[in-house]
């Protein structure tokens, strides 16, 4: 968390999209932070786990800090939900042999 601190307290980060918000969040939660760069494409399935959760809260009213508390605990939520998703699906298919 405190990465995504770090990558979005020096910025105007209130005037980010949504997009480029959740791609530096991204960045830094990947370790990018000290390149200064984006790598994060816009094809990264995480993009859209974070937009959702923008679009789901007035998140410009926010401190830097909630904001990526809240990122970080969506992120952390979606990876979860997938690898449950993973598992179950395993036990599905484990079943069928």
């Amino acid at each position: 968390m405190r990465a995504v601190i770090q990558t979005l307290g020096p910025y105007g980060w209130r005037k980010l999209t949504p997009e480029m918000v959740s791609r530096r969040a991204l960045a830094a939660v990947d370790g990018h932070v000290a390149t200064g760069t984006v790598p994060v494409t816009r094809h990264d399935e995480r993009i859209d786990v974070l937009l959702e959760f923008l679009g789901c809260c007035s998140w410009r009213t926010l401190t830097v800090d909630a904001l990526s508390r809240r990122l970080v605990t969506a992120l952390d939520t979606w990876r979860t939900e997938s690898q449950w998703l993973d598992i179950e699906l395993r036990w599905v298919l484990d079943a069928d042999d």
